[in-house]
């Protein structure tokens, strides 16, 4: 006994410290970027909201896609790794493997597979969302590692968390199904909620299975309405933008005949 307490003790503290400076890379890779890319093509206040929102949804489209198909695939090298992660569920060596990077450097490859494309196709394009994207990347990473540690290890959650524990712990159930950790919006897309909750539901009396399905219409209402607000933000970004290169091109166009 005395055994596991100090093997879990030693994993612990190991653990907080990756977490640590997981969450100072993530802030650093997301936020300097951003700050950089502000000063050098300044964006109003509603392009970076829109690119904040959009970070926010890539981010979660992202934690899908590498949880399901590369952290799930046996035979990579994260895949094996990720396999630990689930084995010692409940084990002194938890903590060990509860982090989203395996080290800060792990964490900066996140962002530059990320950034690097969504940089280059926002300078391609000139639509000045990077910059709130990145932040949105940063502020989406340091929130879903800290709620996944706090699952695991038993810490505080808001009340608009509470149920994200269940949710999480029962992907350790049924690896197949539930890969967002709290924020279920590519899952509820792709409909990997899980097999069992429609079987539950089925055995559930009426009233219930109306009030289960008042809560997934409302989950897609709200999901659809994040999206559909992202989209109105983006959109609405383009006008502004087309006034002020036709702005500077006829001041432009102005000059030499003013001066001369």
């Amino acid at each position: 006994m005395g055994a596991a307490v100090e093997a879990f003790g030693m994993s612990l503290n190991g653990a907080r410290r990756v977490r640590f400076w997981n969450a100072v890379t993530a802030a650093f890779c997301g936020v300097l970027p951003a700050l950089v890319l502000i000063r050098a093509y300044p964006a109003r206040w509603r392009l970076l909201l829109a690119g904040f929102l959009i970070g926010l949804v890539w981010s979660n489209g992202f934690e899908y896609a590498y949880h399901r198909w590369i952290l799930h695939w046996p035979k990579g090298t994260l895949g094996k790794g990720h396999l630990l992660h689930h084995s010692t569920l409940g084990t002194p060596y938890e903590p060990e493997h509860v982090t989203f990077g395996s080290s800060p450097l792990a964490v900066a490859m996140i962002f530059v597979v990320n950034g690097i494309p969504v940089i280059l196709l926002d300078r391609v394009f000139n639509l000045r969302l990077a910059a709130g994207m990145l932040i949105g990347f940063a502020v989406y990473f340091i929130i879903t590692e800290e709620v996944h540690w706090r699952i695991h290890l038993g810490g505080w959650l808001p009340p608009g968390l509470s149920a994200a524990r269940a949710y999480h712990l029962r992907h350790h159930d049924t690896p197949d199904a539930r890969f967002n950790v709290f924020l279920p919006i590519f899952d509820l897309l792709f409909g990997n909620l899980g097999a069992e909750v429609y079987t539950e539901n089925r055995r559930q009396p009426l009233s219930e299975r109306a009030l289960g399905l008042v809560r997934a219409v409302t989950e897609g209402a709200l999901v659809c309405t994040y999206l559909i607000v992202a989209f109105i933000l983006f959109w609405c970004s383009f006008p502004a933008s087309a006034r002020r290169r036709s702005e500077a091109r006829r001041i432009q166009a102005e000059g030499p005949k003013s001066s001369s």
